[in-house]
């Protein structure tokens, strides 16, 4: 306390523990991946082994009771490997399905949204694919943003770039109405991802 402060009786004040003119400190990528992804309606199980995956993608059927005949793989490994069933189709619609099982190029930390190519989706317009999403990814492809993704994505592919890249919306994200959507919401979708730290 200085002298004045003593003449005056002005009350001690507690000094701020950080100055708030630093940057604040943001979480780690899965943190901040997680709260903004299940914040907007996403559901996610974290997976430390393959048994574990596929345990859960079970229990995600169980759940919605689909048959192994409901949900369609675009990748044959992911078709031999969860029992799903196949289609080597580029282009059309999918809505016949319960749901649709993919990979995904990154996921995208500051937003909680999952970005997609033709790798993933061939010729799909996400109108098109299923109403349910199940994403299959690892703790590897967390990214700051969409930037980093995309700078990723050009040195990951830099012969030959992919096409159709976007990101999937989840169905129920009160922070985003999109008008294309309507009351029907075809191109966002419910998103269930089995992230897998193995």
């Amino acid at each position: 306390m200085g002298i004045w402060d003593k003449f005056f009786g002005k009350n001690k004040t507690q000094k701020p523990e950080s100055s708030p003119f630093l940057p604040k400190e943001d979480d780690p990528l899965d943190i901040q991946f997680a709260k903004n992804f299940t914040r907007k309606g996403g559901r996610f199980l974290y997976n430390e082994s393959e048994e574990a995956l596929h345990t859960d993608f079970r229990e995600i059927c169980k759940e919605n009771h689909w048959e192994p005949e409901h949900v369609l793989s675009l990748q044959q490994a992911h078709s031999d490997s969860f029992n799903t069933t196949f289609t080597d189709k580029t282009s059309g619609s999918l809505k016949a399905y319960k749901a649709v099982l993919i990979e995904c190029e990154y996921l995208i930390s500051n937003t909680g949204k999952i970005l997609l190519s033709e790798n993933q989706i061939k010729y799909f317009k996400l109108s098109d694919l299923p109403d349910t999403v199940v994403v299959k990814a690892t703790m590897s492809q967390l990214v700051r943003d969409v930037s980093q993704g995309m700078t990723l994505l050009k040195n990951k592919y830099s012969k030959t770039i992919p096409t159709n890249i976007t990101t999937l919306k989840i169905k129920f994200d009160p922070e985003e109405v999109d008008i294309q959507d309507g009351e029907s919401g075809t191109a966002s979708k419910s998103i269930y991802l089995l992230l897998e730290d193995i």
